[in-house]
């Protein structure tokens, strides 16, 4: 009977430490978000329209790290956002979906999107 406690013992203690890891990642990818769009290069609203280009998906990140994938959450060529910032090769967007769904707000690979000519508000000064 000890060896079967001293067996639950240690799947609790290996599903706690998995819990704890996502937490911590999460909370790792929050804080360089706000660090990165804080600090990030500044993308003015009359510029902010982008166009995705090249092949296949775009993927979205919670942040402008490969560690902070948002699953199952990505663009395709040809789609349109609206840019905030950028930093370290990726951009800070705002994805508004065709099919009357909630905004998607995320970070994606920067050498994808193009500029649009479009933006989302008049000159700043």
């Amino acid at each position: 009977m000890m060896r079967a406690m001293g067996k639950y013992q240690w799947i609790g203690l290996v599903a706690i430490s998995l819990a704890c890891h996502g937490v911590i990642a999460a909370t790792k990818c929050d804080a360089l978000a706000a660090f990165a769009s804080q600090n990030g290069l500044f993308i003015p609203g009359d510029d902010a329209g982008r166009v995705v280009t090249g092949g296949g998906r775009l993927q979205f990140y919670s942040a402008p790290d490969f560690s902070c994938k948002m699953e199952g959450i990505f663009i395709v060529t040809g789609d349109t956002v609206d840019a905030y910032s950028e930093y370290n090769g990726f951009t800070s967007v705002v994805y508004f979906p065709k099919a009357d769904k909630k905004a998607v707000i995320g970070w994606v690979r920067s050498h994808r999107l193009q500029p649009n000519g479009f933006g989302i508000s008049g000159g700043q000064n």
